[in-house]
């Protein structure tokens, strides 16, 4: 199996998996259990891991909330914030790109505190439109959420220029991290990310364990959605799951001092990628900006539908970055709001590379997409011809 799937989760690192396991069995105490050795010394645990999470995202420890992961800690910043501090707010500014956890939770946050949502649109290369967001942001905007890296596409959005429009007109500012964090420079202070979120199992940690982090003033007035104990600053009850909590912990730490060294890495594997599938399949376009992060690239095989061309090969793991709703499949929100169309949306697959990836697999994985391309097009009658798509490489080169 060849896995090109590193935006959708990550191998835990073995460095991070030697920390955890002591953990499930020798050092297994509970951090509230402070009047025992076992239970002080697991509470020390998570105290030294909330240090590492915070260097690696440039916020303060005490500002680190731990939680189940990046969905909850999405909900937790937006849908507690609202009910805080903003008498006159009416509108919540969203871009239209974010994932589901921040659209959902901005609709539902709206809905509990008698706001309402406005999405910003994004340029045809996926990054938000700043234009845009001048003309609709104003005094009675409660808060702005823009993602820093788009999951499907990569993109990066110049969340400093977002955040100094929202802080300009009184709005708090939130970011999702999670595909930027462990991929490239991450410091909220220089951003001005108000609250940011992000999770362990996407830069080589567990999975179920994220968190939430921001301004320390901001922090402390969120409405917990989790009640009961008073875990983590009363915003998160619950028993904190320490070995969880522990590899994220080494993870931050150990994706952060390979943070140039994977940067090279990951670039020299998506050129070459790039460059062989344009040179082996005509009809290619690359869906979004080249200001994207380096181990991330989402491609349309025009007449070739994504699941059809997944199908086809079995061996290789890559997303078509469709949602799938009640059971029925609908094209990426994402491609959608890029103005690309629905055809084109549903023949789109994303690859995403990572630490654990080989040039052999790299190489092994264009050979088979050449293969299921060629094979899902012949049999819906689509010909093309690499002589006859000069057009399209110019135009994916551009995009």
């Amino acid at each position: 199996m060849i896995y090109l799937d590193f935006n959708a989760t990550t191998p835990v690192d073995p460095e991070v998996l030697e920390v955890m396991i002591p953990l499930f069995s020798q050092n297994f105490g509970n951090a509230s259990s402070a009047q025992h050795a076992f239970g002080m010394a697991a509470l020390e645990k998570i105290e030294i891991a909330r240090g590492q999470v915070a260097d690696l995202v440039g916020a303060r420890a005490a500002s680190i909330i731990f939680t189940s992961g990046s969905t909850e800690a999405i909900n937790l910043g937006i849908r507690g914030a609202l009910p805080t501090g903003f008498r006159g707010k009416k509108r919540i500014l969203v871009g239209s790109t974010e994932h589901k956890a921040v659209l959902e939770s901005a609709y539902l946050g709206a809905e509990e505190n008698g706001l309402v949502v406005e999405e910003i649109p994004v340029l045809q290369d996926g990054i938000i439109n700043l234009e845009a967001l001048t003309e609709m942001i104003s005094d009675d905007v409660a808060l702005v959420a823009v993602m820093h890296v788009n999951n499907e596409t990569g993109v990066i959005n110049p969340i400093k220029l977002v955040s100094e429009l929202a802080h300009k007109y009184g709005a708090l500012f939130f970011s999702d991290l999670t595909q930027s964090v462990g991929k490239i420079k991450v410091d909220i202070e220089e951003l001005g990310v108000d609250l940011g979120a992000c999770s362990s199992h996407k830069i080589y940690g567990p999975k179920g364990v994220g968190a939430l982090f921001g301004d320390k003033r901001i922090i402390k007035n969120l409405l917990p959605l989790i009640v009961g104990g008073g875990h983590e600053s009363g915003l998160r009850s619950g028993t904190q799951n320490v070995p969880g909590i522990v590899g994220f912990g080494a993870a931050a730490q150990l994706v952060k001092n390979c943070l140039s060294k994977y940067q090279f890495r990951m670039l020299g594997i998506k050129n070459h990628f790039f460059d062989e599938v344009r040179r082996q399949i005509p009809g290619v376009w690359d869906n979004g900006s080249y200001d994207r992060v380096n181990n991330t690239i989402n491609l349309w095989f025009k007449g070739a539908d994504a699941n059809a061309v997944m199908t086809a090969m079995p061996n290789v793991c890559v997303s078509s970055g469709s949602a799938c709703q009640s059971a029925v499949p609908a094209p990426s929100h994402v491609l959608i709001a890029m103005g690309i169309d629905r055809t084109a949306a549903s023949e789109s697959i994303r690859f995403s590379f990572g630490n654990t990836t080989t040039d052999e697999e790299v190489d092994q994985a264009i050979l088979e997409l050449v293969r299921a391309v060629g094979y899902v097009r012949a049999i819906n009658g689509v010909a093309l011809h690499l002589e006859n798509e000069i057009e399209v490489n110019v135009r994916a080169q551009s995009a």
